[in-house]
C-alpha cells in the first residue's frame, strides 16, 4: 500500500492524481486529508481516503496498516512542521519501507522561518527508521495560475523580484513524473516497487525546470502565448504581494474560477493530466509567507539554478515555461 499525505493540499492533490492514472494502481493507494470535499472524487474513484487529525495517534495508527512506502507531501496548514513529524514517527513504528518527502528547493536557506520548516522536516525524515529521498522542487510553473486574472485584468505581471532576477521553475507534471519513477516499476503494468531502488536510497534531488528565466522573459512569453505584445513586468514589493494572494478570495473572477475547477475536480477521470491546469483553491498563509521567503531567497541569495535532476530520474526532458504559457494562454489574456 502506498500513503500519500496532505491530499487536500496542493502537491499532495496532484501527485494523487498523476499516480491515479494507473487504474489498477488506484486500489492500492491510500491518501490522507483534512477537508474531505476535495478527496471525494478520489474515493468514488476506488482510492482509500481517511480524513485524519494529524496529531491523533489513533487516527494515523489506522491510517498506517499495511503501508509499505509514504509519500511526504508537505501541505501548507499552519503546523506543517509538527504534522509532518508526527507522520515520520508513526511511520517508523509502524514498518513502513520508505519515505519519499517532497521538499523545496529553499530548504537550504537558513535566513528564513518557512522555508526553514521544509529543513526541519527533512531532517526527520533523515533520522526516521525507513529508507528516504528528498525531492527538493523549485517554483512551480501552476504557482502563476494564481495571477492569471490580475493579467487579465491590469496587462502587467507583478512580482517581489527585479526584472533581472532569474528563477529556474518546473512544471508540476515533472514533479509527479519523478514520483512515478521513484514509486511505480518501469514495466508496463506500472506497479507499486516493492522497495526503493538502491540508487535513490538516502539522495537529495533539486528539481529545476530546463532554463532559467527572469521578468523580461515571461512577460515577453506571456506575449507570444497569447497574441498581446504590451504586456509589462513590475517589481513590487513582498508587502503588496502579500496583500494581493491574501485578498484573491474577495476577487469575483478568481472565485468564479475556483468554483468552476472544483466543479471539474468532481467529474475528472483521472485518466490524463487534468490536474496542471487548476489552482485547486486560494493560498491559505503559509502558503503566502512561503512564496514570499522564496521570492526573497532568489533575489537576496541567488538561490534559483538549474539541474539536470528531472532528466536523470525520468529519462525525459523538462516541460518549459513557454509551454505552460501556451497551454494556459486563455487565462492570461486580457479581457477586451
Amino acid at each position: 500500500m502506498l500513503l500519500v499525505t496532505s491530499a487536500d493540499h496542493y502537491i499532495g492533490h496532484c501527485v494523487t492524481s498523476h499516480l491515479a492514472r494507473y487504474n489498477h494502481v488506484r486500489p492500492q493507494l491510500r491518501v490522507l486529508c483534512e477537508n474531505m470535499t476535495t478527496c471525494l472524487n478520489f474515493a468514488n474513484k476506488g482510492i482509500d481516503v481517511r480524513q485524519v487529525d494529524y496529531m491523533h495517534p489513533n487516527d494515523l495508527s489506522m491510517a498506517f496498516q499495511g503501508v509499505d512506502h509514504m509519500i511526504l507531501a508537505i501541505g501548507n496548514e499552519s503546523n506543517r512542521v509538527a504534522y509532518c513529524e508526527h507522520l515520520c514517527q508513526v511511520a517508523s513504528r509502524s514498518g513502513v519501507k520508505s519515505i519519499i518527502c517532497i521538499s523545496h528547493a529553499g530548504a537550504v536557506s537558513t535566513d528564513h522561518e518557512m522555508l526553514a520548516h521544509y529543513s526541519l522536516i527533512e531532517d526527520e525524515v533523515i533520522t526516521s527508521a525507513c529508507q528516504w529521498t528528498i525531492l527538493r522542487p523549485d517554483w512551480i510553473h501552476q504557482n502563476f495560475h494564481l495571477w492569471s486574472t490580475y493579467v487579465e485584468k491590469h496587462r502587467h505581471l507583478p512580482l517581489p523580484i527585479p526584472e533581472n532576477a532569474e528563477i529556474c521553475p518546473l512544471d508540476i507534471t515533472d514533479l509527479c513524473r519523478v514520483v512515478e519513477n521513484l514509486i511505480l516499476t518501469t514495466d508496463n503494468k506500472k506497479n507499486i516497487q516493492s522497495a526503493l531502488m538502491d540508487d535513490h536510497v538516502g539522495q537529495v534531488y533539486t528539481l529545476t525546470g530546463p532554463q532559467a528565466v527572469n521578468g523580461k522573459n515571461l512577460v515577453h512569453l506571456l506575449g507570444k502565448s497569447t497574441g498581446y505584445e504590451k504586456f509589462e513586468y513590475r517589481f513590487v514589493r513582498p508587502m503588496d504581494t502579500g496583500y494581493y494572494l491574501s485578498d484573491l478570495p474577495k476577487d469575483i473572477w478568481f472565485d468564479a474560477r475556483v468554483k468552476h475547477e472544483k466543479s471539474q475536480i468532481y467529474s475528472d477521470t483521472l485518466e490524463g493530466y487534468e490536474y496542471r491546469t487548476r489552482l485547486l483553491r486560494a493560498p491559505t498563509p503559509t502558503q503566502i509567507k512561503t512564496y514570499l521567503e522564496y521570492f526573497d531567497w532568489v533575489h537576496n541569495e541567488a538561490g534559483s539554478l538549474c539541474v539536470s535532476h528531472i532528466s536523470a530520474i525520468t529519462a525525459l526532458p523538462p516541460r518549459s515555461i513557454r509551454k505552460f504559457f501556451q497551454e494556459n494562454a486563455n487565462s492570461f489574456k486580457p479581457r477586451v
